[in-house]
């Protein structure tokens, strides 16, 4: 199974990958932002900002898809390798996190794992502007 696993998230990592190392995609950042505790001098809670090189694809939606609430006009789904451009595991990602992508700065709404076998390998993520 391991193998299957192996092989699968290896094609999804070529095909993600930016065109400069021979795939279709582009390069992207995807930056987790988590509030800490509450600090009282500043006034607010303090942010600890995580940035994960990637890559992946941005597609638009079809007409039809785009309902006005969960999808709405101007919002793109961004296929992410499951593979950091530096060759370690892409996390997840979750809904709010953003994604710097071909000069565009997207939030994430949700996400959807790319199952194989009941593992991940890779992510489709819708995101808005």
């Amino acid at each position: 199974m391991a193998d299957l696993y192996d092989r699968a998230k290896a094609a999804a990592a070529r095909a993600l990958a930016p065109r400069s190392a021979g795939g279709k995609g582009a390069e992207l950042t995807l930056q987790r932002i988590t509030k800490g505790q509450y600090d009282p001098a500043a006034g607010k809670a303090t942010e600890t900002v995580q940035v994960f090189e990637g890559s992946g694809l941005r597609e638009n939606y079809k007409q039809s898809d785009i309902d006005g609430a969960a999808i709405k006009q101007g919002d793109v789904k961004i296929l992410v390798s499951p593979v950091l451009l530096n060759g370690t595991d892409t996390p997840q990602p979750q809904s709010l996190d953003r994604i710097s992508f071909a000069g565009e700065h997207y939030t994430v709404q949700s996400v959807e794992p790319w199952d194989y076998a009941g593992l991940a390998v890779g992510f489709s993520v819708q995101a808005r502007r």
